[in-house]
């Protein structure tokens, strides 16, 4: 299947310093892809450079194989985009900006904007400034969901709603792809939300993919091994994509991100002893892949 956003070489420069670094990924249609990174990966960069708010220094970023940042009307128009901090007219009532934003799009869902606005407790006639900021966020959250766009691009989506309003917004964002088969793309630092919606996973380090794939296969991929062997391991005890390790002894806790490289039994032979493979939480993965 075609790849529906994509990037290839991504480089973005802010004065000196280097934000995106070679950045190459590909996104099918109806994929539900989170991207995960500490504060200062990228993330926010990436995504504002996808959609053309900012200038790329480098390299090619495509949605509908419309190059970032010339993208046509009619792409335009198929990409809902949340920011990760209110981007709304502050004045306005919230009926109002729903009326302004609408007469923008040729295709507008009423009833999906009421139902969201009642499920969300929003009222319709309050002004936008009076809201809280989980609030703006959710009003924002349908505001691009209105137009019922082909592309969901959310940068930080839930990091001002309670726990009650993720699960709900995220309900709408699985409910939104397997009904209509949305490509969503989206940032987070919320590991487990991210586990309850996103199949696939982009992490960024350093400006840098580190991984894209499937969640399942990254957590098949890293791995602890508890080791504990017979005598005392050697100190220059390194195993193919090891990450971290402690040792004391005859004891080892290593962790590696290339599992499926390693031959457990030939390694327990060689150091003559016994190893336990103990699977790590998406959580652990990042803090270890950051470590």
């Amino acid at each position: 299947m075609e790849s529906i956003i994509s990037a290839k070489n991504l480089r973005k420069t802010f004065k000196d310093q280097r934000v995106l670094s070679d950045v190459t990924f590909n996104i099918k249609k109806g994929s539900v892809v989170g991207i995960l990174g500490s504060n200062g990966a990228g993330k926010t960069t990436l995504l504002r450079t996808l959609v053309g708010f900012y200038n790329r220094d480098g390299g090619e970023a495509k949605i509908f194989n419309d190059s970032s940042p010339n993208l046509s009307a009619q792409t335009k128009h198929k990409i809902g985009f949340v920011a990760q901090e209110s981007e709304l007219l502050s004045w306005m009532k919230v009926k109002q900006i729903i009326k302004y934003t609408k007469s923008f799009y040729n295709v507008w869902d009423d009833a999906l904007v009421s139902n969201l606005l009642k499920e969300w407790d929003i009222d319709s006639n309050k002004v936008i400034q009076k809201l809280s900021v989980g609030q703006q966020q959710k009003l924002s959250i349908i505001l691009a969901l209105a137009h019922k766009p082909e592309i969901l691009i959310l940068d930080e989506p839930v990091a001002s709603l309670d726990p009650l309003s993720r699960r709900k917004f995220i309900k709408t964002l699985i409910d939104k792809n397997l009904d209509e088969e949305t490509t969503i793309l989206f940032s987070t630092h919320i590991t487990s939300d991210l586990e309850r919606v996103a199949a696939e996973l982009l992490i960024l380090k350093d400006g840098s993919v580190k991984f894209q794939g499937d969640v399942d296969e990254l957590k098949e991929t890293v791995a602890k091994l508890n080791i504990r062997a017979s005598g005392s391991l050697p100190d220059d005890l390194m195993l193919p994509g090891q990450i971290s390790m402690s040792k004391s002894g005859n004891v080892a806790q290593i962790v590696t991100e290339e599992l499926k490289g390693i031959d457990i039994n030939d390694l327990k032979q060689k150091l003559n002893a016994d190893i336990s493979i103990e699977k790590l939480s998406l959580e652990d993965i990042f803090v270890e892949l950051h470590s």
